[in-house]
């Protein structure tokens, strides 16, 4: 059985996802389908782990970025503007970003949103891109990165109704479109996954 990275494609340069398996054997073979997938930039969200001795000599850019992923937090606005910034530059250089997290339900795809919101794209696109490309994102940041896009927005001059509507919007569409039975299968993804590759091989 070959043995695929974690990790899903939301635009030909831009993948979200999550971590290396706790197997070795695993995370080798993980380790080489990210680097033949073309990755060069990796933002790292988790604040329990950091890869940079694992990347280094790699050709992949690493930046951690660490931060918690709990019940009422939220994730600080300079780790978006610092991912952001990253991303921009492995975009000039041609490179490709792949921004995870531990499992890739809520840390490394809300920086997905947060790199597309950057791009351009709205809030609710944005969002539906990364549900499209990855079912069982929950993206659970992803007002936190859009806030953190308003103020780089009102900073250079622009109008903060803007930013203001992109949150309504954005609410109204996960209020209407996370049913319960959505919220379902990515509970139980999350469930499986555990099951899967959590826990360290004996």
């Amino acid at each position: 059985m070959t043995v695929r990275a974690n990790l899903s494609w939301v635009a030909a340069d831009l993948a979200v996802g999550g971590d290396l398996s706790y197997d070795p054997a695993k995370a080798a073979a993980q380790f080489a389908n990210i680097l033949a997938s073309g990755v060069t930039h990796i933002v790292d969200m988790r604040s329990e782990a950091n890869d940079a001795a694992r990347w280094s000599g790699s050709g992949v850019e690493y930046k951690w970025l660490g931060t918690d992923d709990r019940a009422g937090h939220t994730v600080d606005p300079r780790l978006f503007d610092a991912g952001v910034r990253f991303a921009r530059t492995a975009r000039r250089s041609g490179g490709k970003v792949l921004a995870h997290c531990h499992m890739g339900v809520n840390r490394g795809p809300s920086m997905g949103f947060a790199i597309l919101l950057d791009r351009g794209h709205g809030a609710v696109e944005a969002f539906e891109m990364i549900r499209a490309a990855r079912p069982q994102a929950f993206i659970a940041y992803a007002e936190d990165a859009l806030l953190a896009h308003g103020a780089r927005h009102v900073a250079k001059g622009g109008h903060a109704r803007t930013c203001r509507r992109e949150l309504k919007l954005l609410r109204a569409h996960v209020a209407e479109t996370m049913t319960p039975s959505k919220v379902g299968f990515i509970q139980r993804a999350m469930r499986q996954h555990r099951l899967d590759d959590l826990r360290p091989p004996a």
